[in-house]
């Protein structure tokens, strides 16, 4: 209590010994070590206790303590353990009680009409809806207004539970549930968010409907609410450049860098590239620069960009500028042709580039080693998708696994697919061999409701479990057996800790950052910053999120109206090379 001016405590302020510590509507999440405080960011100090929100509903079960610390956004979310997953059932909108009062018996996952959540089977929730919501999990359409059961992945996600005060039961709603006309809607220690687009919802993840209003925490932190863009700090973690200080202007104006930065543009689609020494390119620059990566040359010092091409029709492929130990333009060529929608993908181990097409159900993945001029269909997936990006593991603790491969898919039930080569593979003196050859296992992510996961060898209880959780998966990374992945559609950040097989999951929404996050890029060194790009509007940017798990713009394209693209570092991270796709404008 002490000192007596700053009592009663604010949100997510410490050390309370009690709920009569807080201000009114939170109370003291006791804590003994490093647990998380639900509506909080930031690194509390381990063992000390937080005043946070009243739960509107029962905690739920805390995550197993192996988990994976939960990365921290600008808005209060929070790492929520999800309910317990419901027997399984079809995916697909059915109407099977239309009658008054209860159904005969409780309703499965994507079944309706429902009335509350008691007449939902398990820990299903009711959805309620006034109009043609989309149902999450749950695909097709029906008759407008009809409420169906379905699972909510965790206790903040976005959702409907009535309208206009009706039904009455669900009044006040609790933490991100809606649709709230006031205040008064809402349970004690949150407020009704009013919403007339897709606008945010601090302390909110998932998808919310569009214009509706959804209650969220009470901002009582003297934490200021992010503004038009995130903010921005020293430089206390190594990087040569200040992060979100967006004041250093490139190629006209077109391009706001945080300052430290500097940048030249390299290519434009249709354009013969021209070099440092005066020359140029043989053959134009590709069109619709998409994902990439760097290179090493084996030799030399210098290094390859790799670019992938997303024209359609066949007139896609991979596109490779050439650069020397300076970092001078000094080649171009294309790598790989004939290949349609060639949109993510990522390097092996061994530094050759897998691209993967995003080409409805006709995709596959490609290896390309831009020093060799190798390429290969792979084996990575194993039937056509609309495939994205793609990452490795090769830290298996495992003596009969020498690494595993990952790749996910951008649709809504596209499953996040886990490829392990034949030991035989690795044998045979090719690094080539690696993803081609016979006799490997494909198995599918799975993540369970108490922040666990599984692989399983069921495509569907991978897709499944895609369509309830992240679907639209997008760019995918792994350090040190940290998997992280994006839920575009979704906006949310998953890491996946491969060693404890937990999960959490937090929402990428802060700042400027407001669009659908794309691929993504893991720095691992004194900065420790994993790099976003944007898509899915006309302001997409270059974003950063440091260590402590704070968010900043690195890249602003003031002159572009396309996604950005193509994230990748050089050898030594003094170059960083990304691309606004419409007209292949790769700095």
């Amino acid at each position: 209590g002490s000192p007596a001016e700053n009592f009663p405590l604010g949100l997510c302020e410490g050390d309370c010994d009690s709920d009569s510590n807080c201000q009114p509507g939170l109370v003291c999440q006791q804590r003994t070590g490093t647990e998380t405080i639900p509506g909080c960011i930031g690194v509390p100090e381990p063992g000390e206790d937080y005043c946070r929100p009243a739960d509107p509903t029962p905690l739920p079960t805390p995550v197993p303590t192996n988990a994976v610390t939960p990365p921290v956004t600008p808005n209060p979310t929070n790492a929520v353990t999800p309910n317990p997953t419901p027997p399984t059932s079809s995916s697909t909108l059915q109407v099977v009680f239309t009658g008054s009062g209860a159904p005969p018996t409780p309703l499965a996952e994507c079944q309706g009409d429902c009335d509350n959540d008691a007449q939902c089977a398990g820990d299903l929730v009711c959805f309620q809806r006034s109009g043609d919501e989309s149902v999450p999990g749950c695909t097709g359409s029906t008759t407008s207004g009809t409420d169906f059961c379905a699972v909510r992945a965790t206790a903040n996600t976005a959702w409907l539970k009535g309208d206009n005060g009706s039904p009455a039961e669900n009044f006040p709603l609790g933490l991100c549930e809606g649709d709230c006309d006031s205040d008064s809607n809402c349970q004690a220690g949150l407020v009704c968010q009013q919403r007339t687009g897709d606008e945010p919802i601090p302390g909110c993840i998932g998808v919310a409907a569009t214009g509706e209003d959804y209650c969220r925490p009470l901002e009582t932190s003297p934490t200021t609410p992010p503004g038009p863009q995130p903010t921005y700090a020293p430089n206390t973690f190594g990087a040569t450049f200040v992060p979100g200080d967006l004041s250093q202007p490139c190629d006209g104006g077109k391009v706001m860098l945080s300052r430290g930065m500097d940048c030249r543009l390299l290519t434009t689609a249709g354009q013969y590239v021209q070099y440092d020494n005066g020359g140029q390119s043989t053959v134009p620059m590709h069109g619709r620069a998409d994902g990439a990566a760097v290179i090493a040359h084996p030799s030399d010092g210098g290094w390859y960009y790799t670019s992938n091409s997303e024209n359609g029709s066949g007139n896609g492929g991979v596109g490779t500028l050439r650069f020397n130990a300076q970092g001078e333009v000094i080649g171009y060529q294309m790598d790989l042709e004939g290949t349609t929608r060639n949109c993510g993908g990522g390097k092996t181990y061994w530094d050759t580039w897998v691209t993967c097409e995003e080409d409805g159900s006709r995709g596959f993945c490609w290896e390309v080693d831009p020093v060799t001029g190798h390429t290969a269909k792979t084996n990575a997936v194993i039937v056509g998708g609309n495939y994205e990006s793609f990452a490795y593991d090769n830290q298996d603790p495992d003596p009969d696994v020498e690494a595993r491969f990952f790749t996910t898919e951008d649709s809504g039930n596209g499953p996040l697919v886990r490829y392990t080569p034949a030991k035989a593979a690795f044998n045979t003196g090719n690094k080539y061999d690696i993803l081609t050859s016979d006799g490997g296992t494909h198995d599918y992510l799975v993540l369970n409701a108490d922040g666990t996961f599984d692989w399983s060898t069921n495509e569907s209880a991978g897709a499944s479990s895609a369509s309830t959780y992240f679907p639209n998966a997008e760019g995918i990374d792994v350090i040190n057996r940290q998997l992280f992945f994006v839920s575009k559609v979704n906006k949310e950040l998953f890491e996946l800790d491969l060693a404890a097989k937990t999960w959490v999951v937090t929402s990428t929404v802060s700042g400027a950052f407001d669009q659908q996050p794309d691929q993504i890029q893991k720095v691992v060194g004194d900065s420790d910053f994993l790099y976003f790009c944007e898509d899915g509007g006309s302001s997409s940017d270059i974003h950063g999120r440091n260590k402590d798990g704070q968010f900043f713009t690195i890249v602003r394209g003031d002159g572009y109206g396309s996604e950005t693209s193509g994230l990748a570092f050089s050898p030594d991270n003094k170059f960083m090379y990304f691309a606004f796709q419409g007209n292949s404008n790769i700095y």
